[in-house]
C-alpha cells in the first residue's frame, strides 16, 4: 500500500508552513497568495495527500462510510440518465446494509482535481467513487490519483479502474433474433447519445448480426439524436418517414433505448402506424420505460438494478493487502435478458 503523505511533510517539500498547507487543503483563500495556493494543491495532487477524513472503511476508527458518485458530462440531477436511477437504487439496496451513504459530488464538467479535493476532505469516510457513464480518459486518470476504489459504470477503461458494463452485443442479437424469426427483414435503427460509444457498439452489433441473418441494414434508416429522450425518439422517427417517403417502410424498429422507443411509439399513434399491426419496435432496455405503461415494450437489456448491486459489493470487498489482487481491475459484464412485451408481432407484408 502507497505511504500516506502528511501536510508536514508537503510544507517541507515545499519550504512553507505547515498552518499554511493546513489552511489551503481545508479550502481557506482569504489572505493566501494565489500562487502559493496553487503550489500547495499542485504538490498535494502530485504527492497523492489523502486527508485524513478519506480513510479506508476497513480501518478500525470507521464507524461510518459513504460511496461519491460522478456523472458524465451532458447529465444533471435533475435531468439524469433512466439507467442511471436504477443503477443507484441498486447500490443503495446493498449499501444501506453497511451504514454506508451515497453522495453526489457532481458532474464531468462541473469539477477539477482542486475542487474534488476540497470535497472529499470535509466528509466522512471515503469508501470509493462510481463514475456514471462514458467520460474523458484525462479525467478518470484524474479521480484514480485519489488512491480510492474507482468504478466506471456503462464504460470501460482497461487498466484504468473497476468496470461494469451491459453486454450490448448479446442484447441485440436477441432483439435481432426475435425479429428475424417473426419474418422481419426491413430493419431501420433508432439511435441515441449519437457522441457516445455504446451507440456505435450496438449499431455495429445491429449491422454484424442482421449480416449473419443474410439482411442488409440500409444505412438510409440508421437515424441518431444526440441525446436519447423521449422527444429525440419522436424527432427521430419523424426523420425515418421522411427518408421512406416513396419506399418500403422498414417494419422493425430496433431503439437504442426505451425513451427513444417511447417517443417512436408517440409518433407512430399520432401518424396512423399501427404498432405491432404494421410496425414491431424494440428497445435495448431494462428500465421502468419498458413497462411503465401498456404497451409494453419489446426489449432486452442487462438489468442495471443488478449492476448497482454488483458496484456496491465491489466496492465494499476488501483490499488484499499483501496479495496481487490489491493493483489489479475487475472488468465485469452484466447478462442481458429479453422480453417479447407488446410492441412486435409477426411481420405481416
Amino acid at each position: 500500500m502507497a505511504k500516506r503523505i502528511s501536510q508536514n511533510q508537503i510544507a517541507k517539500e515545499l519550504g512553507v508552513s505547515q498552518s499554511l498547507v493546513s489552511l489551503v487543503l481545508n479550502g481557506r483563500r482569504e489572505g493566501v497568495a494565489e500562487e502559493s495556493y496553487k503550489m500547495i494543491w499542485s504538490e498535494a495532487v502530485k504527492q497523492g495527500y489523502v486527508p485524513r477524513g478519506m480513510q479506508p472503511i476497513h480501518a478500525p476508527d470507521v464507524q461510518h462510510s459513504y460511496v461519491g458518485l460522478v456523472m458524465r458530462a451532458g447529465l444533471e440531477l435533475a435531468a439524469q440518465s433512466n439507467t442511471f436511477s436504477h443503477v443507484r437504487q441498486g447500490m443503495y439496496k446493498v449499501l444501506q446494509e453497511s451504514n454506508i451513504s451515497m453522495a453526489f459530488l457532481g458532474g464531468e464538467g462541473d469539477l477539477d482535481e482542486k475542487e474534488l479535493f476540497e470535497l472529499l476532505s470535509r466528509r466522512d469516510p471515503l469508501l470509493g467513487i462510481v463514475v456514471l457513464g462514458e467520460v474523458k480518459e484525462a479525467f478518470l486518470r484524474a479521480l484514480g490519483e485519489f488512491g480510492m476504489k474507482l468504478v466506471s459504470v456503462y464504460a470501460s477503461s482497461p487498466g484504468l479502474c473497476h468496470s461494469i458494463v451491459p453486454n450490448d452485443k448479446q442484447s441485440v442479437e436477441q432483439l435481432t433474433d426475435y425479429l428475424v424469426k417473426l419474418g422481419h427483414t426491413k430493419f431501420a435503427w433508432l439511435g441515441g447519445n449519437s457522441n457516445l460509444k455504446h451507440n456505435k457498439i450496438r449499431f455495429a452489433a445491429l449491422k454484424e448480426r442482421l449480416a449473419s441473418r443474410g439482411i442488409l441494414l440500409d444505412e438510409r434508416y440508421a437515424v441518431n439524436a444526440e441525446q436519447g429522450e423521449r422527444q429525440d425518439g419522436f424527432d427521430c422517427t419523424e426523420e425515418l418517414m421522411r427518408r421512406a417517403k416513396g419506399r418500403d417502410m422498414p417494419t422493425a424498429w430496433i431503439c437504442h433505448n426505451g425513451l427513444i422507443a417511447r417517443g417512436s411509439l408517440q409518433f407512430a399513434f399520432l401518424h396512423g402506424i399501427k404498432v405491432p399491426g404494421e410496425v414491431s419496435i424494440a428497445a435495448i432496455d431494462w428500465t421502468r420505460a419498458s413497462k411503465e405503461i401498456h404497451p409494453y415494450l419489446t426489449c432486452a437489456a442487462s438489468d442495471p438494478e443488478l449492476i448497482g448491486e454488483e458496484v456496491a459489493r465491489l466496492l465494499c470487498a476488501p483490499r488484499e493487502e499483501n496479495g496481487h489482487r490489491q493493483n489489479m481491475f475487475a472488468d465485469l459484464v452484466a447478462p442481458s435478458f429479453f422480453d417479447e412485451g407488446e410492441t412486435s408481432a409477426k411481420c405481416a407484408r
